[in-house]
């Protein structure tokens, strides 16, 4: 919201600049040359430079969700070797119904 905010006053600013600034001047890029109002200018260098910056945090921000989706697949696969790996040692923990029953200790041996 706040960055909304960002971009309606900067807008407003450029707008009002272009609409104060409306005589024709000449205007060089290297050889080309044309007549335009300093205002237009500035409004087209600005909206330019908004349009550029919202594509390069779109390519950041659509990297970032890449990132989390496979990190999140990654932590899906943990939690069910966890949860496999918990199964296992509680069927090892647990010992078998019958082996208790039949459990005997042995004598120690005399040796002389």
């Amino acid at each position: 919201m706040l960055r909304l905010l960002f971009i309606v006053i900067f807008l407003a600013v450029l707008i009002v600049f272009a609409l104060s600034n409306t005589d024709l001047e000449p205007i060089w890029l290297i050889s080309f040359g044309w007549h335009l109002s300093v205002g237009t200018l500035v409004l087209g260098v600005g909206v330019a430079g908004m349009i550029f910056g919202f594509l390069t945090g779109w390519v950041g921000e659509w990297r970032q969700r890449s990132r989390a989706r496979r990190s999140e697949a990654h932590v899906r696969t943990l939690e069910s070797q966890l949860v496999e790996l918990h199964q296992r040692l509680d069927r090892l923990q647990t010992p078998p119904v019958a082996a208790t029953e039949k459990t005997t200790v042995p004598l120690p041996e005399n040796r002389i």
